[in-house]
Order: C-alpha cells, then structure tokens, then sequence
C-alpha cells in the first residue's frame, strides 16, 4: 500500500471518481466500442493510442506505457503523490479523510506537513521584517517597482535579513529542528556543519501551489554580489518543474485563460493591473508539466522581446502543442517587458495588446520577415526556405493556405512559388521517414540486434494500412501475409484485411489490439510507426517501394546462394520490366 489509508478508504474514493470523467478533463475522448481512445496526456502524438475502460476504471497507453486506476492518473496529471492525489480525488468526492493513519508513510506526511507550516512561519518572519526598520530599502525598492502596499501584502512579499542566522534562531523558537530547515531549503549547512540562512537581504516571494500552502521562496536580492534571483532548492514538497507562480490566483480568476509571462515582478504587475489570471514559472525552463497545469485552457505567450525571450517563446509554443493548447503570442513593443510596459501604459493598453495578439504561425511569420531585406535575393531565398519549413508542419490545409497568401502578400513572391516550396519539404520528410527516423519508433529485431530495414518497411506499410482504408484499397491486393517476414506483422496484415473486408465498426487500431489479445505492445508499435505524414498515398507508396526491393533482394540472394540460374535470370528480368 502506497498510502497510510486503509485499502477500504482508498476502493471508496476510487469508487466515487469515474475514470471516464476525470480523464476527460485531461483528454477529448471518444467512444471505441466498450472504451474509450484519446490522445495520450504524458507524450506526444497525433494518432490516439491512450485508451480508458469504464468497465474496467484503468487506463492505458499502449504508446509510452503509462497506465493504471484513477489514482495513478491524478498522480501524473497532476504532478502529486499518492496522498496528495487521494486528498485531491476525495475533495472532488467530498470524502473527508482522517488526519492520521498507521503506516510507513506517515513519518513522510507528517514532515511534509512540518514543511509547510515552517514555511508558513518564515513567509510571517520575512514580512515583518519588511515591516521593521531593517526594511527600510526593501519597502523603498518595492514602491519604485510601483507595487502598492495592498499588492505586497495580497502575494505575502517580504524581506530576509542582513545577517547569517535571523531565520534560523526565529524557526528555532518556534520549536523546529535544524534539520528540517535544511531539508526545506530554507537553511544551507556548509562542510563544517555549520548551519545558516539560505536567503540574506532579499526581497522574498512565497510560492504557492494551488491548495494554499507555501511551498517555496523566490529571493530578489537588494544590492551587492550574488545571483538577481535565487529560489529555494527542491524538497518534498517543491518541485519547481511542477509549479508555477500565482497559479493559486489566476486559477480563481474566472478569465477562462492564463498569461505566461518570465518573472515574479511581471506576474504582480499585472495582477495588480487588475489582469489576474498571469503566471510564471519558478525560476526554470518551461517544463511540459508546468504546461500541463495550464494547457487545458487558451494561453497567451507573453515573453520578453528580446533574443532570450523569443527562444523562450519558442520552446513553450512547442511544449503546449503537445497539448493542442489554443496558444497567441503577445508582442510587446519597444522591448519592453510585461512589468515595464504596464508601469508605463496601463492595463487597460496590455489588454488592447491581448486583443492583439496572435497565432504562433503569425508571430513566427513576422518573426521570419522582421530582418529580411525583401530587396535582397539572397536573403529572400533563405527567409523562404524557413517559410516552407514552417508552413510544411502545418496539417490544416486552409490554415495553411491562409498564411501562404499572407506571405505572398508580404514578400511578392507567388503563392504558387510558395506551395511548391512546400511540397519539397514534404516529399523530403516522407523519404526521412523511410531511410532513418522510423528505426526509432519501430525498435530493434529480436535479440536487440540492430534493427532490419525489412522490418521497418513492413512495419510502416502496415501502420498506413491501418491507418487508411483507401491506402489499403490501393495496395492491399499487392501483398500477402507471406510479403511479411515476421510472424506478428503476417497475424496484423491478416486482420487488417478482416477489418476492412468484413466492414467492422470502430477505428482499425482498436480493432487490432482487441483482435490480437497479448500482443498490445507489438501491435501499438506498428500503429504507432507512421505519424504526422502529410502525403498518405506518396508515403504509402514509399514504403511499398521499400518493401518490395526487400522482397526482391531476398528472392534474388537465395537463388544465388542455390545457383539456380533460371530463376535468377527471371528476377531480373521481371526486374527490368517494372524498374
């Protein structure tokens, strides 16, 4: 047992948590039969794999594995633990749960529960000390950051003293032990044993996770040398990848969307601008669960203009694709930062700038066009092979088209000259997919030898079959199970044709996994082999290319090896005829 609760209490709160609700939260699903297939939460992908029972109330993701009761998807989703996950699920279900229980993990909570209430005792500490004479800088520094004394005291923002032990003999006081301030983070014991505070004069912003404790702090540091910002180290109860500053009020905001900004003092400005749903991270790169969090609802990218911000920029939008998260990207003129430009503009004008805001394609557009000299052939030429690029991951062909116009109408190069960049870019991709990036996905021959570019071609061939009943019309006739080498893609090719011959209801993939019961992990496999392929029929060509000089090279190899000269003689001219 996981918990410190009784297996009775636990079978209650799952019995009062239907999985199908809960994950539809997280995930748009649809009915397959008996269960239900989405595309899965916890990695990227376009062709749904993720399938939930109700009989059962389990999931699982045939893709990464990831599987278990309600619980465990909590935990993921999340980002929580067994307990935390529990208290989360019997809140929905308005079960209490005791205080207490009976076994290993008790000893955990109970200090995690220490944690936050020293926490919350150093949050109170700091403020005072913003309050006393000692604050006297602090307090002017914040009132030139334009915060108002209702801001500073709404987000808890204090100040750690000047000197080595002022946290530290206030925590001792009050009765908590070294070492847990030391496991908090909030003390640091040097070599020697020597125990100390961690922050010294700095402002401090508690971070709170979205039930209301304080999990951490983030220290701005007033004068003199050491980092611009320090925050406090992991602990059992923070994890920086897995929170984000201000979600505990921009979730109550009713906005319906969140704005991501990169600093506290961005955060607070606008919060204190009357825009409350913004949010930060915690001093780290955006972490796919941190977007998690959030991704659920439309976001705005709101970073700083400079070349940092944009390489941040860039990598959220690619994180919350994985989401399909409704994504615009605000642009703040002049370089200027949320906080800089609210101080100066207002909020009423950073909400014209949501009104603003837009697509990721259109900021990546303006983005290609911002340093290109139109004038310039050369340079014309490198912005448009971006161009392709960008517009080839497209998959929405009006979407596509729309922002191909807009660059014909910028650029003054046709919308024509345009696509056919793009189809380049595709043809490219889909001979990618062939020759090397599928050896990822599909794995390793048996044995862990390296992997048999027969293998894959079949593999491949399959999963388009699969995927597509007129690639299967088109080719289907072509092969037979004995075009497959291994015995699993022989089994998978038979039933494919059952499934389309016999015009069974549902998706191919689902029927598949149910058709070959034990087999889920090779069968996801194959589904999972193709993905993302713009050109189904040209891909679907390709691979049946692939597989049939395989075939061909077998045949011809064996007759070699036997020195039949007859029917090497009939390879190759029936070679001939077809090449």
């Amino acid at each position: 047992m996981a918990a410190f609760y009784s297996d009775e209490l636990v079978s209650e709160i799952v019995a009062a948590n239907d999985i199908v609700d809960i994950v539809s939260a997280y995930v748009r699903l649809k009915r397959s039969g008996s269960s239900y297939m989405g595309c899965c939460p916890f990695h990227r992908e376009k062709t749904p794999s993720f399938h939930v029972s109700a009989d059962k109330q389990l999931y699982h993701c045939f893709g990464c594995g990831a599987g278990g009761s309600v619980i465990q998807f909590i935990m993921n989703a999340e980002g929580l633990d067994f307990p935390d996950a529990l208290r989360f699920l019997a809140d929905r279900a308005g079960i209490r749960l005791p205080e207490d229980g009976g076994n290993a993990n008790e000893e955990r909570h109970s200090r995690k529960k220490q944690i936050y209430a020293m926490n919350r005792d150093a949050a109170r500490f700091f403020r005072e000390c913003l309050l006393s004479p000692e604050g006297e800088a602090a307090q002017t520094y914040l009132t030139k950051r334009g915060l108002s004394g209702k801001t500073i005291a709404a987000f808890g923002i204090g100040l750690s003293p000047s000197g080595w032990d002022g946290l530290l003999k206030h925590l001792q006081k009050k009765g908590y032990d070294r070492s847990l301030m030391v496991e908090a983070g909030l003390c640091v014991q040097n070599e020697k044993g020597h125990t100390y505070d961690r922050f010294r004069s700095r402002v401090m912003f508690p971070i709170i996770d979205v039930r209301g404790n304080i999990i951490g702090f983030g220290g701005r540091i007033l004068s003199g040398d050491g980092a611009k910002y320090m925050n406090s180290p992991e602990s059992i109860v923070y994890d920086k990848g897995k929170n984000l500053f201000a979600l505990n009020i921009a979730k109550k905001s009713g906005r319906g969307y969140y704005i991501l900004v990169e600093g506290y003092m961005d955060v607070i400005s606008l919060h204190q601008a009357g825009i409350n749903a913004a949010v930060a991270g915690c001093g780290t790169a955006l972490t796919r669960e941190q977007a998690r969090l959030i991704a659920k609802s439309p976001v705005y990218l709101c970073y700083d203009s400079d070349e940092a911000g944009m390489k941040a920029c860039e990598r959220a939008a690619e994180i919350f694709k994985e989401f399909e998260t409704k994504l615009r990207v605000v642009t703040i003129p002049d370089g200027k930062d949320a906080d800089e430009f609210i101080k100066k503009h207002g909020g009423e004008a950073f909400e014209e700038l949501l009104k603003k805001a837009k697509t990721v394609t259109e900021h990546r557009l303006d983005m290609l066009l911002r340093d290109v000299d139109l004038n310039d052939a050369s340079q014309k030429i490198e912005m448009m092979g971006k161009a392709a690029k960008l517009f080839s991951g497209i998959s929405n062909a009006v979407e596509r088209e729309i922002y191909i116009e807009r660059l014909a109408a910028k650029s003054g190069i046709s919308a024509q000259s345009i696509n056919s960049e793009v189809r380049k870019v595709n043809a490219k991709n889909i001979r990618k997919e062939v020759s090397g990036e599928l050896r990822k996905t599909v794995g390793t021959a048996q044995g862990g030898q390296k992997p048999r570019r027969r293998s894959l071609a079949e593999a491949s061939l399959l999963s388009m079959l699969a995927e597509s009943e007129k690639v299967y019309l088109k080719f289907a006739d072509e092969f037979t199970p004995d075009s497959f080498s291994e015995d699993i893609h022989k089994q998978i090719f038979n039933h494919i044709c059952t499934y389309y011959k016999e015009s069974i209801g549902g998706s191919c993939a689902d029927y598949l996994l149910k058709a070959l019961p034990g087999n889920e992990k090779e069968v996801s496999t194959v589904l999972m082999a193709v993905q993302n392929v713009e050109n189904e029929m040209q891909a679907a060509h390709d691979f049946a290319e692939v597989l049939r000089n395989e075939i061909f090279d077998e045949k011809l190899q064996k007759a070699q090896s036997e020195g039949d000269i007859a029917l090497i003689s009939e390879l190759l001219k029936s070679k001939k005829q077809k090449g």
